[in-house]
Order: structure tokens, then sequence, then C-alpha cells
């Protein structure tokens, strides 16, 4: 089964439109074609926004859906050797949302891939819903 690390993005995406990737995912997950994924960088970013406050127990419903990657001493030690070694132009938070994917072989849903540029064994997956869930 692919594992998929989803990034804030998608999540956003998804509280503002009601659309996008995360449904498609969401669907593969529950036909078993896909383990979701979330980093709790994502989690952190998804309560400090504005709208968390009106969506709070719906977006704590939706990530217990999710399989949390929490931020631990092997993944802050992987984070910090790409930081200290690799020059990328993500943040801090996007950089341990990168790490995490690597940590666990998974690849990561994002719409911002350039933030993820330099991340070594980083993969992304695709975001053409349909043809990339076929093919897992």
């Amino acid at each position: 089964m692919t594992r998929v690390v989803v990034d804030t993005d998608i999540m956003i995406d998804f509280f503002r439109t009601g659309t996008g990737a995360l449904p498609n995912l969401l669907d593969a997950q529950r036909d078993k074609k896909l383990e979701l994924l979330l980093s709790t960088v994502t989690i952190l970013e998804l309560f400090a926004g504005k709208s968390s406050k009106t969506t709070i127990e719906f977006l704590k419903e939706l990530i217990d859906g999710f399989t949390v990657l929490p931020l631990g001493r092997e993944l802050a030690v992987l984070a910090g050797e790409i930081k200290r070694d690799v020059r990328i132009s993500g943040s801090l938070g996007d950089l341990i949302v990168g790490a995490s994917a690597v940590s666990v072989g998974a690849k990561l849903a994002t719409r911002n891939t350039r933030h993820y540029q330099g991340i070594p064994k980083l993969r992304f997956y695709s975001l053409s819903q349909k043809e990339s869930i076929d093919k897992c």
C-alpha cells in the first residue's frame, strides 16, 4: 500500500473550497489503496489558522483518520542533518514535513513542490488524482 504524507496546503484547499485533492485521497484510503499520514507540523499549522476556531470539531475528526507522524528524536536528527547539508527554499516546518515523508518511506502530496526541492530521497505523490490512485 502506498503511504502518502498530506501537506498543509492540501488540507487548507479542502477547508476553503470543499474540493481539491483531499476527497480523492480520503476515498483511496477508504478503498485501502493508500495510507494517509500527517506530520505534527501540519496539525500545528491547521490549528493555528484563524478558520480552525469555527471548524475545530470537524478538524479533530478529520485528523483522526490519519496516521500521525510525531517529531521525535530520529526525525529531528534527520531534519537537522538535511538543514545543515542542503539549502531548501521552504520553511523549517516544510523541512520537517518533507523529512517526515522520507523517514517513513512515504510520498509527499503537496502543491508546493518547490518548497521541498533538495530534500534527499523525497518523492512526490502526483496530484492528478484519478491517474495516481488507479496506479496504486
